[in-house]
């Protein structure tokens, strides 16, 4: 019997390259086949005190985590080959002096940021299924508040004192104005229910509906706020990215002492910032940066760069002085 053909297509062959280049790029690469670095409990711990210290004192998260980490990974890999010289840098007396220690510490607050990254999301996921569930149960009281609110602009037709109270449900807007629309027209509900039960238009199953959806309304969207859960995992991974900004602008520091004018300070560029890109943290990596990743060039090539996160002109982009020569 003939063998069944193992002929892929390139597209395929590109999708399995694609995949096992993203499962080992994150590791140094003079060892490819090592096992997965992690942080001990005990050194997490310390590092999360060290975050949680900084309070307010935080960058925000530009996201693009996977090109970010292989970023800040080059300069910590280049600061251990040249610890030798980056220790005897001659920092401001009010500063500390740079340690291999504070070198080698730099691979923990990047694994840092990808734990405080992960847990982040896993939240954000929770908040969007919560979100997701939302929708329906909030249109369909949206539909019941409509029929009640038709019966009940009949029956205070002649009542100001009514007409205020439909004035004040139709007012708000959003999610917890429609939780507290059910509320309040559930209570003209019980104090119309004789009225409302010889209604003729499927007003008293409408309240019957709403009465069971208040309080799933209510948990729902409690469940989809904003919680202090989400709030604190946001500022933990925004902490984390703080630790790691600040390490490598030391090392930065102490590279230029070293090695201005020379191509080995290439190795401690800033990370690029794309024009406009949103600050949100919640931005997954783009595939032309994973190719360019993949393919060894530099994340952020010359099309999408504006600027570095030190706040200097990207790659082919004119610093203000060129750019006013020109």
């Amino acid at each position: 019997m003939a063998k069944a053909s193992t002929t892929t297509s390139p597209r395929t062959d590109k999708a399995a390259t694609k995949r096992a280049s993203r499962e080992t790029r994150g590791a140094p690469r003079s060892s490819t086949g090592a096992a997965v670095y992690t942080l001990s409990a005990a050194r997490e711990a310390e590092l999360l005190r060290e975050a949680e210290s900084l309070g307010d004192d935080t960058v925000i998260f530009p996201g693009k985590l996977a090109r970010r980490v292989i970023w800040s990974s080059r300069i910590q890999l280049a600061a251990e080959r040249d610890a030798a010289d980056l220790v005897r840098t001659p920092f401001p007396e009010d500063e500390p002096a740079l340690t291999r220690e504070e070198i080698r510490a730099l691979r923990d607050k990047i694994e840092l940021l990808r734990v405080t990254q992960s847990r982040w999301q896993a939240v954000q996921q929770r908040q969007e299924q919560a979100v997701a569930m939302f929708k329906g149960p909030a249109a369909e009281a949206a539909l019941h508040r409509q029929t009640l609110l038709r019966f009940f602009d009949l029956r205070f037709k002649k009542s100001p004192e009514g007409q205020k109270r439909l004035m004040a449900i139709r007012a708000g807007s959003g999610d917890a104005d429609l939780v507290q629309d059910v509320s309040d027209l559930l209570l003209l509900c019980s104090e119309h229910a004789e009225a409302l039960r010889k209604a003729p238009r499927g007003e008293a199953d409408a309240a019957a509906r709403l009465r069971a959806l208040s309080p799933e309304l209510a948990r729902m969207l409690a469940d989809k706020t904003f919680s202090p859960e989400a709030q604190r995992a946001r500022k933990l991974r925004d902490a984390a990215y703080t630790l790691v900004v600040h390490a490598e602008r030391r090392l930065r520091a102490a590279a230029e002492y070293w090695y201005a004018g020379t191509d080995r300070l290439k190795d401690y560029a800033p990370f690029p910032v794309s024009r406009g890109a949103a600050s949100t943290g919640d931005e997954e990596e783009e595939e032309e940066g994973e190719a360019a990743a993949e393919n060894g060039a530099p994340e952020g090539d010359a099309s999408e760069v504006g600027a570095t996160e030190d706040g200097t002109p990207g790659e082919g982009e004119e610093s203000p002085s060129e750019a006013d020569e020109a």
